[in-house]
């Protein structure tokens, strides 16, 4: 019977490790065809709009404005509402390009835990996640997430909640 190869834990999972939070650990191979988080929630029976994807955003404040909002895969976010949201003239998607200089994890990595923690950039979530128990979010690494309670993430990120969209 072969071993099952256990996993060398994220930094974002060990900052969990750290604040005694429960999360369940998910890994895909996001290197074959077709592979996506929404195909994998199908195919493990997770509801897929409890899967959130973090968004990094630039104010127009300063060249250090930078914020997150974390909203499940299948919505949209608009730029417009945040701003007024948040009394900003403008933000704007951050270019995914600079996003190690500006996260430290590459496009498709990006983790509020993490951007969080190492960052102290303000962390927003989609208000239509309030009555999710569970939700899922990237681990730090591509094809790695972890999954745990809602008000757990949002506590440990001291997150707050916004209409976005």
């Amino acid at each position: 019977m072969a071993k099952k190869e256990k996993l060398k834990k994220t930094n974002d999972e060990r900052i969990l490790d750290q604040h005694h939070i429960d999360y369940q650990e998910i890994s895909f191979n996001w290197l074959e065809k077709g592979v996506t988080a929404l195909n994998e929630a199908k195919k493990t029976g997770v509801a897929a709009h409890s899967i959130l994807k973090t968004i990094v955003l630039k104010g127009s404040e300063d060249a250090n404005d930078y914020l997150v909002v974390c909203l499940p895969l299948e919505f949209e976010i608009d730029l417009k509402l945040i701003a007024n949201q948040l009394e900003k003239k403008q933000v704007h998607l951050a270019d995914n390009k600079k996003l190690i200089n500006i996260t430290g994890y590459v496009h498709g990595a990006n983790t509020p835990i993490g951007i969080n923690i190492r960052k102290g950039f303000p962390i927003y979530f989609d208000e239509r996640i309030k009555d999710f128990d569970e939700v899922s979010v990237s681990a730090g690494k591509i094809g790695r997430s972890v999954r745990l309670k809602q008000n757990d993430l949002v506590r440990l990120v001291s997150g707050e909640y916004l209409k976005v969209q």
